[in-house]
Order: C-alpha cells, then structure tokens, then sequence
C-alpha cells in the first residue's frame, strides 16, 4: 500500500470538518403541483420521502455542531440526490405507484423544477462544502437516509448502512470506526448496503469535485422498521449522534 494511502487510512475527522444533509427529509408538495394527483396516504408513504431521516440529521448536527441540510420538498417534485440526466430525477412510478403529476412533465417543466426547487439546496450545500474546504482543509459529508424495509417482498437485512466510495481510504476508514463504534448497539451494521455507495447522488457529484484529501462523505441509511414511533426514531438518532460524536473529536 501507498505511503500516502496508509496516511490517509489513519486520518481522524473533527468536527469543524463535518457538514450533514438530509436530502429526502420532508414529503411536502409545492400548492401549484396539486399534491401531484397523489392520496394522502401515498404523499406519507416511503415513496415521497425518507421517514425519520430529518429527525436523525437535525439530532446529529445539534449534537457535533455542525451545518445541517434539510430538503424542503418531497423527492417525487425532484430527486435532490439525483443527478439532472438521471431517469428517475422526476419519476414518473415509484415502487410500483404511478405519479399522476409526473406523467407528462416535458423538458421545460423539468428545467423550471430543477431550477425551482432543487438548484437552491444543491448550491447552498455545495457552498458550505467549499466554505469547510477552504476554511479547515477538508469536508466530511453525512449524509442522511432512510430505507423501507421489504423491496418487492425480499425483507433487508441490514439495521443501519453505511454507503461509501470503496476506493476513498478515507471514506473506508471512518466507515469501519463508525461499524466499530456502533456495535455495543446489537444492531445489524452492514457497508454498501441496501445500495452502493458510488450510485449516483449528491455525494458522489461532489467526489468528483474535490480530490480524496479535501472531500469524504458517507451517506448513513437506516432501516425504517427502527423509526415507526417517535419514540423510536429519537433512540436511533441519539445512538448515531452519540457514536459520530467518540469519532470526531471537537477541538
């Protein structure tokens, strides 16, 4: 191994490098896209947001003092974690469910969402990562997501994942301190998974921004069988806050 890599792989983040965001935090829908011809009930479903999430983030930067993100609307507007040519950027059906406002959005309805509602959070995310950079030498990117946990009638096995660029020393490394510190829990930890962490997303546009030196990010999943109560959700957020904050040391 490199010289420099087995550097990077002893690399301990602080807290002034941290940035968190919660891209699919809310499920709410702008009043002129008219609830996007969806009930009620699926606009609360998994499709439209990832439950929980926002609670973990917002529990997490509170406690490591750090610039949170939140998505303001519901990922079936725009996919803040897609890229702009990804197909499901705008989707049409989401886990089986057809999205009535989405069926017939051309080119122009798709630039006018993007610049509406997902260019602001992606620039006032990427700002802070540059405003981390410049100011501390390096970002740490979380950021924060939920999953659902049976996938056409397969249950998921993992409690918490934790997604990140294999090929990124450092992203590896805080990757297996987090599993190690998060393991007195008894919960099922697994790496890259339910996804992969080099799919595309919000973090990985920004991997290709900025060298491995100056950019990690993991995005942390959980599974939403863990967040059904209120109650239950603010258990896990302590516990992922508590075991961020033995990893990052405040200075």
């Amino acid at each position: 191994m490199p010289r420099a890599q087995r550097t990077l792989d002893r690399v301990i983040f602080q807290r002034q490098h941290v940035l968190i965001s919660c891209e699919h935090a809310s499920n709410r829908v702008p009043a002129e896209l008219r609830g996007l011809g969806l009930s009620k009930r699926h606009v609360e479903d998994h499709i439209a947001w990832d439950r929980g999430a926002g609670i973990i983030a917002c529990a997490v930067a509170a406690r490591l003092g750090a610039p949170c993100h939140l998505g303001k609307w519901s990922r079936l507007v725009v996919d803040l974690n897609r890229s702009p040519e990804h197909p499901k950027l705008i989707a049409p059906v989401s886990f089986g469910i057809a999205i009535p406002g989405n069926r017939d959005v051309d080119d122009a309805e798709i630039a006018r969402r993007l610049r509406r509602w997902w260019k602001p959070f992606r620039d006032r995310a990427t700002s802070d990562v540059s405003r981390l950079i410049a100011r501390h030498g390096r970002c740490l990117q979380l950021s924060i997501h939920s999953f659902t946990p049976v996938v056409d009638r397969v249950a998921r096995r993992a409690d918490i994942g934790l997604l990140y660029d294999p090929a990124h020393a450092g992203e590896r490394a805080f990757a297996k301190q987090l599993r190690a510190a998060l393991a007195p829990s008894g919960l099922a930890i697994y790496m890259n998974e339910p996804y992969r962490g080099t799919s595309d997303g919000f973090t990985t546009s920004l991997r290709a921004r900025h060298p491995h030196s100056r950019y990690a990010a993991l995005e942390i999943e959980t599974n939403q069988r863990l967040l059904r109560t209120t109650t239950t959700t603010h258990r896990i957020a302590r516990l992922l806050a508590d075991a961020l904050a033995t990893l990052l040391p405040a200075i």
